[in-house]
């Protein structure tokens, strides 16, 4: 022990409460908020387990992925739905492993993935699932009618998905045509505060 190093223990409490003071641990607090916050923005890329459902069966698909950290994050925690795929979409050839499945090829999957998912960017598939298909699609009813229209569940479900991209395509050209139609009457106004002066 060395002589003359004497500890007093009160004294170093007191130091530490002064030193740790509310004021001071709300500030601690909410600067490290700031920083994970702004840290979420930056793009990253990340090797991640994404859920998908392929004609209603779920499975684990481990991809690398790139986008925002905040994106990343969610769909780490779960806080995502699975993402669903039809098998229509996907190219697929017989399983050497297991009779009668499916082992889904990765870049059919990683196209039909990007399609579904706006914020994510699948750069690479590590890990494709295998696909059990069901034994019979049920007839769906198409039209709401009650009278079956021949329609499958598969062919219903890929006619829906094909209406939301043609809903999301015409939002976002008419988004940029009522940004473009902004810009113009800037422009046309822009002369005339000039022309005014």
């Amino acid at each position: 022990m060395l002589k003359g190093f004497n500890i007093n223990r009160e004294r170093v409490i007191g130091v530490l409460r002064q030193a740790l003071s509310p004021a001071f641990l709300l500030i601690l607090l909410v600067s490290c908020l700031l920083w994970f916050t702004t840290k979420l923005g930056y793009e990253y890329t990340s090797q991640m387990p994404l859920k998908v459902r392929i004609d209603g069966q779920k499975y684990k698909v481990t991809a690398l992925v790139t986008g925002r950290g905040s994106t990343i994050l969610a769909q780490r925690l779960s806080l995502k739905s699975p993402l669903d795929l039809s098998l229509d979409d996907l190219s697929s050839r017989s399983s050497r492993q297991t009779k009668g499945a499916l082992t889904i090829t990765p870049a059919s999957l990683q196209r039909a993935i990007n399609d579904a998912v706006n914020e994510l960017k699948v750069e690479q598939i590590v890990e494709a699932p295998e696909f059990v298909p069901a034994p019979k699609e049920v007839a769906a009813d198409a039209d709401g009618d009650g009278n079956d229209d021949g329609e499958t569940a598969r062919e219903k479900r890929k006619r829906e998905r094909q209406e939301r991209r043609d809903k999301r395509a015409a939002e976002e050209a008419e988004a940029k045509a009522a940004k473009e139609r902004e810009e113009a009457e800037a422009a046309k106004a822009k002369p005339k505060a000039d022309g005014a002066e």
